[in-house]
C-alpha cells in the first residue's frame, strides 16, 4: 500500500474538510479519508498528512468561530446603554480578526501552492 500523496492535493485536503469533526480522532479521520480517496482512485494517504491537514481545518475552523462570536458581542453592545461595552466588544473583535488572519496566513503557503492532481 502506497502512501506518497502531496499536501497540497486538493482532493485529500477537501476530503478532510468534509469528513473530520472536531470530537472526531485524528485515526478516525485518517481511516474515513482513507476510504474515500480508494473509491475515487486516489492512493490512501499516509496517517501524518491527514493529520496535518485535519490540525490546520481545525485552526481554521476555531479561528473562524471566535470571530463570528466576537461580532455578535460587538453587534449585541450597540444596544448596550454604556458605552464601555462596546470598547471592549469592538477590542476582541479586532483581536478576533488578527487571530483569523494568523491563522489562514500561517497555511497560506501550503493551501495555494500548486494544485497536485496526478497523485504521484
Amino acid at each position: 500500500m502506497r502512501f506518497s500523496l502531496s499536501p497540497n492535493d486538493r482532493r485529500i485536503r477537501d476530503l478532510v474538510v468534509a469528513l473530520d469533526r472536531a470530537e472526531t480522532p485524528f485515526a478516525e479521520t485518517w481511516r474515513s479519508v482513507g476510504e474515500a480517496a480508494v473509491k475515487l482512485g486516489l492512493r490512501r494517504p499516509g496517517y501524518h498528512l491527514v493529520r496535518l491537514l485535519v490540525r490546520e481545518d481545525r485552526q481554521r475552523r476555531d479561528a473562524r468561530a471566535k470571530r463570528r462570536k466576537a461580532e455578535l458581542q460587538t453587534v449585541l453592545a450597540f444596544g448596550s446603554p454604556r458605552a464601555v461595552d462596546l470598547s471592549i466588544a469592538i477590542h476582541l473583535l479586532r483581536e478576533a480578526q488578527r487571530a483569523e488572519e494568523f491563522v489562514l496566513n500561517q497555511h497560506k503557503r501550503r493551501r495555494d501552492g500548486p494544485d497536485d492532481t496526478t497523485g504521484a
